[in-house]
């Protein structure tokens, strides 16, 4: 288990968590600063808990575990454009 590894790319992760967030905050009359903290908080779980249930079937956290995470969680909130891929 690679910790800087997986440490950069959480951080990664939620700031493409909070990026998606912001706005939907806004609209619905939330501060930015509590709809970033919220949207944080999610991710930095959604990670934690696919992390646990990949040490929980084996007892360690591959480089192969780590790709299959993080692929899976970045390929959930692709919001590329379909018709450019």
């Amino acid at each position: 288990m690679n910790v800087k590894s997986i440490s950069k790319r959480t951080f990664a992760y939620i700031v493409l968590k909070v990026s998606g967030t912001l706005g939907g905050g806004f609209v619905f009359g939330v501060e930015v600063w509590q709809a970033a903290a919220m949207a944080a908080f999610i991710g930095l779980m959604e990670i934690s808990e696919e992390l646990s249930r990949a040490y929980v079937k084996d007892g360690e956290i591959s480089a192969e575990d780590e790709n299959a995470i993080f692929g899976k969680v970045a390929d959930e909130h692709d919001d590329s454009d379909p018709e450019l891929r």
